[in-house]
């Protein structure tokens, strides 16, 4: 049933009578019925707030005598219109002027029960007058009279009966209009607003406050009139006109009809509200009757529920109920105190015949098969009995008097629920459904059909308590029949529910929610059936249809669990959160709501299951647990109040003589359920299944593991393949929950059945998992209490059930035929596992070991045949791991175990633990962190513990390599040619060890890094070399001990960076074995000095000066600088004064070196070698200081007692001594080449302090210096030019003047122009050019310095080497020495060549920098000095000039 399917009854609408004496309703039915239901009205009481009506739907039903007798309840209802007839034949004027008058009704008499029936709010009288004669003629009167028969004394008299208010109505005449077939004028014409105006005139009144109770509407349908067929619509032109005109009708009549209908209801409203508030005020007066005041209170509720208002409806029927509930109470105590009770019938009446009918049979067939009675009882059916009339004859039971008002309740919520449809949505409304409002009839249901149970209990007791039968196998009979009634409604009860309160969303949500979710087939399809059929396994009856879904691919079961026994208190649903969907929430709260519907449901079954005896307990098991007879706590898993299922309790105390029969089960799928005991636990399961799905979509993960142990339960019957997935969720459940004895139980039940299928895998994992709690049993819970309704009561105590030593063997047994081996966790069989934190060398080979304990703790022997250990770089960015091992096999019993692990490979580095592995056989027992600075397992203490006390871990261990051992040292190759690849060189030092073979495997640890192991090659190599080498590695051969190969591999970056890293590693062979020694290293790739040149050409020579300078803050010593020449060039180098320069970050080197081109012997310039080479050998300041600080620190470390510690002390040295070199240490250092030790105090190791000055010593760079060479290029030009300004007049031109010149006094120079094209590049098989090219030359100075007369600047045409001179005048302005103007030589064009314009000239100019002395153009000044004091100082008296004193 679905109880979503009649929202929209009788008693959902408002009742409209209407009067139709000319047949004209046809004409106007199918236009009034499309403007149905009436829509947005709003009522306003005086005692209420605002109440707005979406939608109130309409009934109209006409009165006795305007139909046939046969068509008094043709009803139209709103949004239903009913069938018509195309044209309608209707009587003319002339029939209706000869006066077919209407017969006026004898007025019924109204019921003294207000609200019993139903009565019109709205009643219409459908007037057809065609002209104001017809009116005045006999249309008045009919109005009149109608309106006098019809209407209330309060509404056409002045006396006031406030009684018939309970009925109150309000009328209307609608003048339908039909078109004028003599004038065939069109509506609305002269002759209708005539008739409008005089009907108004007559019956609405005078007064301003009168209702307009007139409207008019023109006839929409066609019609025919003499065999004639008329359209009323007209076309062309006036048709937009009628049709505006007509809806504007026909929205004044709705809105007329809307104000009169809420008029009336308001008058019940009000009427209903007084009664109802005299009668409560009655209540404790004698002969005051509950039936009569109830169906008095629910014609309210129905008044509300006919215009829409559900909501104020529900809250009606809900006081009802409550004061319902305390009636029927009222009634017990009562009959309880023997007082007569008279206010319910004692029983029910069709209850009572159910049972004497199942009593009598389950008597002729006590020891045969019962005939199973079907019947479809509805239980929110109104229809199927007269409730009203037996409420008011006193003559209803309790418990149908509930049910009653139950189902009305839902029937309102089920209205509430249904929502409209979207906007665009083609599904309508069956989709659209308020899923909260759902969940409140659920959880209205739950209250209802747990209570009600006891009701019909009660109820049947009553019926049959008179029969004097007392035989105790007959009472017993009598008890299971009752109870199979009781049962058997409850099931029905909660199917209906179900069935209706599952929307299509729901079970979508569902099944998207079941298919990652621990789920087990339920209910079996038809196909299902038919195989088990053929295998021997009944099937159940067929069940009624329901909904159907996509839920897994089948129907949902149908199918409930009982899970709560005596439940009786209100059931909440939670509160929804403000900050979910609301959707998504009332999904949740429905979901919820169901599953606890299935639970109540399943109940009855279980009770049912119970009286044929087939209990739903766990079976007592003597190889598992012992029992004792002491009651037992119940304990909640999930230690929440949430009450869980009590399977051992039943309602009423049973006789001791049990009965198995089947009468008074009257549904079909119960039936089926009984039929067997196979059956029974399917349909157990079925329905177990569907309250564990919407527990997991309600996201009640507690419930849901409930759920699953009741499966468990159903399934270990025999099904062993469902039983397993059931037992290893529930043994899950019971592991966080910290039920390790139960736990135990179930695993090895759980073990059993993987046993009994022969799937190994599983059954290792449930053994392992079995030991794991055996062990958390031993440590922490030797004694357990457990939750009630998984065993009988008692408490259950270990009594070592489960010997753990012959599943460890089975375990190791069944482990070696498995192709891959059994991980298992290793804390949970050891505990206290500590590593040192020191390591131990071997004296005589490379390698270490290192001491490992644990405590066993498996109750049973263990022979183990290797233990692994993975211990990983401490370090932040490393990845590095080694693996120790043991070396022998060891017999282990429960207690401590201490080994030593060794390892043949050395890295050195702080490491942590990262993993162990105890390898038994085929199983490895297996535990792994992921330590980091500062977790829970590794801190700076000494040792720190997990959190949960199993594994205590030793600190950071490190690994450093002994005295002798095979080292391998990492730098930069010290001849750098930067026109060549970079290289690195590794120097691979055996110590002790005579080494066979070995590989040396480098890789870049940075990015950009690129290594190409193909072209290494020794270095200084005697007579080894390298074998065949791989995609990087390095292979190598035989090295004697005590010695060293150097081993140089290029390498080129990508990018620009200041350091790259590198990871080495190398494995060796010995007469001790193999070993591995790794390393990382840092190396700077930085130049640490840059060169920078400048180039002055001149004509025969080229001179180049070098500045170098230090690219880092770190001092530099220059051994040695060389320009070294070619075939084509001979380079001059100064040379060096001292035996070194040091250069400083603010100090730099420079050097200028001569480069004179040699005899080309006619050969092309472009074959010359031009590419010199700069080479520079230097020492860094800090590395000499590094060498000498670790060879007094080595020198004090030997023969001391910690000689053996000097490998890792010294790299520890050379990593930190350079974070003590300020740059300000570093001059200092440079300069006196001495090395302050002060600055190392706070290293606190007296090798180091014990001096306070080291010398740096001067021989360090012999077979340590680097050196770079720098490629030079010799800069090409296409012209040198040679100018210089010679001054005449002294004994040599060239010269300067022998004494000085005056200011403005002319000076004669020539300019003498030379060039040459030697520094050019010339093509092979080009001929040297040597025709004159074009130059322009312009002499340059200051104005205010001097005037240059004669050819200042100008072109000038020139071959090769021929020299060119211009005159030229220079008259100095001003005095002092004054430096000679420049000069500047340019190319420019040759034959529209405008390329030449643009060529270089380098200019060598010989006048640069030479100056003439210049003074002052006057011979004597006289100067006037006044001695005497206010006298005015100095004057000049007279001057006389060069020129002047010539002159004289």
């Amino acid at each position: 049933m679905d109880i979503l399917s009649n929202s929209t009854s009788s008693s959902s609408r408002v009742k409209v009578e209407y009067t139709d004496p000319s047949g004209i309703y046809p004409l106007v039915a199918s236009e009034l019925e499309s403007r149905l239901p009436l829509r947005n009205l709003h009522w306003n009481s005086s005692s209420r707030p605002l109440r707005s009506i979406d939608s109130l739907y309409v009934e109209l039903v006409p009165d006795e005598h305007s139909t046939p007798q046969s068509q008094k309840r043709a009803a139209s209802s709103a949004g239903l219109p009913g069938p018509h007839d195309a044209g309608i034949a209707v009587r003319d004027s002339a029939d209706l002027r000869r006066g077919s008058e209407p017969s006026i009704s004898k007025k019924e008499r109204r019921h003294q029960i207000p609200g019993l029936r139903q009565t019109p709010y709205l009643k219409l009288f459908l007037l057809r007058c065609d002209d104001s004669e017809t009116y005045k003629g006999s249309s008045r009167k009919l109005l009149r009279d109608w309106i006098k028969a019809h209407t209330l004394p309060s509404q056409n008299s002045m006396s006031v009966n406030n009684q018939e208010n309970h009925d109150a109505f309000e009328w209307m005449i609608v003048h339908v209009v039909l078109p004028d077939v003599q004038t065939n004028s069109v509506w609305p014409n002269r002759a209708s607003l005539n008739v409008l105006d005089k009907i108004r005139a007559d019956f609405n009144g005078s007064t301003k406050s009168a209702i307009d109770r007139v409207a008019q509407i023109p006839a929409m349908k066609s019609l025919q009139v003499q065999g004639t067929t008329i359209n009323p619509v007209p076309s062309g032109v006036a048709r937009d006109q009628f049709l505006r005109e007509s809806n504007r009708a026909w929205e004044d009549l709705l809105s007329k009809a809307k104000a009169l209908i809420l008029t009336s209801f308001d008058l019940r409203v009000r009427q209903y509200e007084e009664d109802i508030k005299a009668k409560s005020a009655q209540r404790n007066l004698p002969g005051w009757n509950f039936c009569t005041f109830f169906v008095l209170k629910e014609g309210l509720s129905r008044g509300f529920e006919s215009v829409g208002l559900v909501e104020d409806a529900l809250m009606g029927y809900d006081e009802l109920a409550v004061e319902l509930y305390t009636a029927i109470e009222e009634e017990r105590q009562k009959g309880s105190t023997g007082e007569e009770a008279s206010l319910f019938r004692g029983y029910t009446q069709e209850l009572r015949n159910q049972a004497e009918q199942a009593i009598a049979e389950a008597r002729e067939t006590l020891v045969g098969s019962e005939n199973v009675q079907v019947s479809t009882t509805l239980l929110l059916d109104t229809e199927r009995k007269p409730y009203r009339e037996l409420i008011l004859a006193n003559n209803i039971s309790a418990f149908d008097f509930e049910s009653y008002v139950f189902a009305r309740q839902i029937a309102l919520l089920s209205r509430i629920a249904r929502l409209p449809p979207a906007a665009g949505s083609t599904t309508g409304g069956r989709d659209q459904e308020d899923m909260i409002v759902l969940a409140e009839i659920i959880r209205r249901s739950l209250k209802f059909i747990t209570s009600a149970g006891r009701s019909i209990r009660e109820d049947l007791r009553a019926s049959i308590q008179s029969e004097e039968d007392t035989e105790e196998a007959h009472l017993a009979l009598r008890y299971s029949v009752l109870e199979n009634i009781v049962a058997s409604w409850t099931y029905s009860s909660c199917q209906q529910i179900l069935s209706g309160t599952a929307p299509a969303s729901l079970m979508f949500q569902l099944e998207s929610t079941l298919q990652g979710a621990f789920v087990t087939p339920v209910s079996p399809s038809s196909e299902d059936i038919k195989q088990n059929k053929s295998k021997g396994r009944p099937s159940a009856l067929p069940r009624p249809p329901t909904r159907t879904t996509s839920l897994l691919g089948r129907p949902p079961s149908n199918h409930a669990s009982p899970s709560y026994d005596g439940f009786t208190e209100d059931v909440t649903y939670p509160q929804q959160s403000p900050l979910q969907n609301e959707a998504q929430t009332g999904l949740y709260i429905l979901a919820a709501q169901r599953a606890e519907l299935y639970i109540v449901a399943r109940r009855a079954l279980t009770g049912l299951g119970r009286r044929q005896g087939w209990e739903m307990a766990w079976p007592d098991s003597n190889e598992t647990m012992a029992v004792q007879d002491e009651n037992m706590d119940e304990i909640s898993l999930d230690d929440s109040p949430r009450p869980r299922q009590n399977r051992t309790s039943v309602d009423v105390p049973a006789p001791t003589v049990k009965s198995s029969t089947k009468s008074g089960i009257h549904t079909s799928i119960l039936a089926g359920a009984l039929a067997s005991r196979l059956n029974f636990f399917s349909a157990y399961e079925d329905n177990t299944a569907m309250a564990f799905r919407h527990y997991k979509l309600s996201e009640d993960r507690r419930s849901a593991e409930a759920m699953t142990a009741d499966l468990a339960l159903s399934s270990i019957l025999g099904d062993y393949t469902a039983a397993v997935a059931y037992f290893q969720e529930l043994a899950s459940i019971y592991a966080e929950s910290d039920w390790s004895e139960l736990e135990i139980s179930i695993l090895d039940v759980c073990a059993k059945c993987f046993k009994n299928l022969g799937r190994r895998e599983e059954y290792t994992s449930v053994v392992l998992k079995m030991l794991t709690a055996i062990v958390q049993r031993s440590r922490h819970l030797p004694r357990l209490k457990l939750p009630v309704g998984l065993y009988n009561s008692g408490t259950i105590r270990s009594q070592n059930a489960v010997d753990a030593s012959r599943y460890l063997k089975d375990l190791l047994h069944t482990s070696k035929g498995q192709d891959e081996p059994v991980v298992a966790a290793l804390k949970n069989y050891f505990s206290d596992i500590r590593l040192d934190s020191s390591i131990v060398h071997f004296g005589s080979k490379d390698g270490f070991k290192i001491s490992l304990s644990l405590q066993y703790l498996l109750p049973a022997p263990l022979e183990i045949l290797k233990i692994e250990a993975r211990i990983i770089s401490a370090m932040e960015g490393q990845t590095r791991e080694i693996w120790l091992s043991s070396e022998e096999t060891m017999e282990v019993d429960k207690g401590l175990l201490t080994t030593f692990l060794v390892s043949n490979t050395m890295v050195p580095d702080w490491y942590l633990l990262d993993q162990i592995t105890v390898r038994v056989d085929n199983v490895l027992f297996t535990h792994r962190l992921l330590p980091a600075e500062g977790s829970k397992f590794f801190t700076s203490s000494r040792t720190s513990t997990s959190s949960d006390g199993l594994v205590t871990f030793g600190a950071r261990t490190f690994l450093w390599p002994r005295q002798g051992s095979l080292e391998v040292r990492a730098s930069l190759y010290p001849h750098i040619h930067l026109e060549e690849s970079r290289s690195v060189m590794c120097e691979i030092l055996s110590g002790e060890n005579i080494i066979s073979s070995g590989t040396l495997l480098i890789r870049a640890a940075s990015a950009g890094l690129r290594l190409h192991t193909a072209n290494a090659e020794l270095i200084d190599a005697d007579s080894r070399t390298l074998e065949q080498s791989q995609a990087g590695v390095v292979c190598f051969g035989h090295i004697p001990a005590h010695t060293s190969i150097k081993v140089r591999i290029p390498y080129r970056l990508d990018n620009e960076m200041k350091e790259i890293g590198l990871r080495t590693e190398i494995g060796y062979t010995t007469a001790d074995g193999t070993f591995v020694y790794g390393d990382s290293h840092t190396l700077p790739v930085l130049l640490p000095l840059g060169v920078n040149v400048h180039d002055i050409f001149k004509q025969h020579a080229l001179f180049s000066k070098f500045s170098i300078s230090t690219s880092t803050s770190i001092p530099l010593r220059l051994l040695k600088c060389q320009l070294e020449g070619t075939e084509d060039y001979v380079a001059s180098s100064p040379k060096m004064q001292t035996t070194d320069i040091c250069v400083f970050s603010r100090q730099p080197a420079s050097m200028v070196c001569k480069i004179t081109p040699k005899q080309r012997d006619g050969r092309a310039t472009d074959t010359l070698q031009t590419r010199l080479s700069m080479r520079i050998q230097y020492l860094c300041l800090d590395e000499e200081i590094l060498a000498a600080v670790l060879a007094r620190f080595t020198g004090s470390l030997k023969d001391s007692a910690f000689e053996d510690f000097s490998r890792p002390l010294v790299q520890w040295l050379s990593t930190n001594v350079r974070t003590k070199l300020s740059h300000e240490n570093l001059e200092l250092m440079g300069l006196l080449r001495e090395v302050d030790m002060s600055i190392f105090q706070d290293f606190h190791w007296e090798p180091i302090a014990d001096a306070s000055v080291l010398a740096i010593p001067q021989q360090f760079e012999e077979g340590h210096a680097r050196t770079i060479t720098i490629p030079v290029e010799v800069p090409q030009t296409p012209f040198v030019h040679t100018a210089s300004l010679r001054i005449l007049g002294g004994p040599h031109e060239t010269r300067n003047l022998g004494g000085s010149v005056a200011v403005g006094q002319g000076i004669p120079a020539t300019l003498v122009l030379q060039h040459t094209r030697r520094w050019k590049v010339r093509k092979e098989g080009s001929e040297a050019v040597d025709e004159a090219l074009e130059f322009y030359y312009e002499l340059e100075a200051s104005p205010e310095t001097w005037l240059i007369g004669g050819r200042r600047k100008g072109p000038f045409s020139a071959k090769e080497d021929e020299v060119l001179t211009f005159p030229v005048l220079l008259i100095p302005q001003r005095a002092g020495h004054l430096m000679l103007p420049s000069i500047e030589i340019k190319g420019l064009e040759t034959h529209g060549d405008p390329a030449a314009a643009s060529v270089t000239c380098e200019v060598d100019y010989q006048s640069h920098g030479r100056s003439v002395l210049v003074v002052p153009n006057l011979r004597s000044v006289t100067v006037g000095v006044e001695a005497e004091a206010g006298g005015r100082g100095a004057w000049l008296v007279d001057a006389q000039s060069r020129a002047e004193v010539g002159a004289g």
